[in-house]
């Protein structure tokens, strides 16, 4: 898929760009993401209309990361009427995560010089593995553990709160 939207920043060979939602678009992501067996919950998998709300809510960002014109990955923010706090979330399809440390950082950090957030949340299941390294070495803290909350697989599973303060970048 080509990437479209509103470039923000790059860092080193992939650039970050706010998505465009158009219907076209909205459908496209859900076939990338509906690919991912742990992605949603079971409550959630294969639903598509859940997901159209959830990425047209309006209190909800969207962004690209864009690798030589092709989308590499998706990372968004939601609960921003919050103001103070926002959830994010991030999927990279190439599966290579830990190449995208520079840019899930300076995501944070644009995040926080557009924002008046006080801080990041993101709550990935403990079976997120990769993702859970992502987030320690972009500089989130492990605050705590919702047990068994998601479930995934027929399986419940705990999901771990990372965090991250505007004083800390």
């Amino acid at each position: 898929m080509i990437a479209t939207g509103n470039e923000l920043f790059t860092v080193d060979r992939w650039t970050v760009r706010e998505v465009e939602l158009t219907p076209e678009k909205t459908d496209a992501i859900w076939q990338m993401l509906k690919k991912y067996k742990t992605l949603f919950s079971d409550l959630t998998r294969d639903d598509p209309q859940n997901f159209v709300k959830i990425i047209t809510d309006k209190d909800t960002m969207w962004f690209e990361v864009i690798e030589y014109d092709v989308i590499v990955g998706i990372i968004w923010f939601g609960e921003m009427w919050k103001i103070t706090d926002c959830e994010a979330h991030m999927v990279f399809f190439d599966r290579q995560p830990s190449e995208k440390v520079g840019v899930c950082k300076e995501m944070v950090k644009w995040m926080f010089a557009n924002f008046p957030l006080h801080r990041i949340t993101v709550a990935p299941p403990a079976i997120y593995h990769a993702t859970i390294r992502l987030l320690e070495k972009i500089g989130l803290k492990r605050e705590g553990c919702k047990r068994q909350s998601v479930l995934i697989g027929g399986k419940w599973n705990d999901q771990l709160i990372y965090g991250i303060l505007r004083n800390e970048i």
